[in-house]
């Protein structure tokens, strides 16, 4: 795929809310010619990022969107992940974490507060993604 001379276009987004309030959106796009996925993240009361153009990951991983959920707001970020892969998160209260991912594509190791997540973006194509800290305690 590294080969493809990408014709990208819009496919998809996917909404990141907090107990039902939009927080954020990836724009999800997708090269016509190898189908290769490239995402973009809009968040609210954050400037747009100065830079046009896609980030590609590597060819072995897929995007996925890190939310970091605190009582009072959701942080998302969509990011390359693979099982086995370490990730280093900077929380906005500037706790610095690092995650194993794991073959389900769960974070260990499991902190409590703030909470973290992997939602992958081909999972949640045109579909709300609920990381609200109330929805994410909540007992089943």
């Amino acid at each position: 795929m590294a080969d493809c001379e990408h014709e990208i276009v819009f496919n998809a987004m996917v909404n990141v809310n907090r107990d039902n309030y939009l927080q954020g959106v990836v724009d999800v796009w997708r090269c016509r010619k190898c189908k290769r996925l490239f995402c973009d993240d809009k968040r609210y009361d954050e400037p747009l990022k100065p830079s046009v153009g896609f980030e590609s990951i590597p060819d072995e991983e897929e995007w996925g969107i890190l939310t970091c959920t605190t009582l009072k707001e959701v942080f998302m970020n969509s990011m390359g992940v693979r099982p086995g892969k370490k990730l280093t998160h900077a929380c906005r209260s500037g706790e610095v974490h690092e995650f194993m991912v794991g073959s389900d594509f769960s974070l260990s190791p499991d902190i409590a507060n703030p909470i973290h997540r992997v939602y992958l973006v081909k999972d949640n194509l045109n579909r709300n993604i609920e990381a609200g800290y109330y929805k994410l305690t909540m007992k089943n």
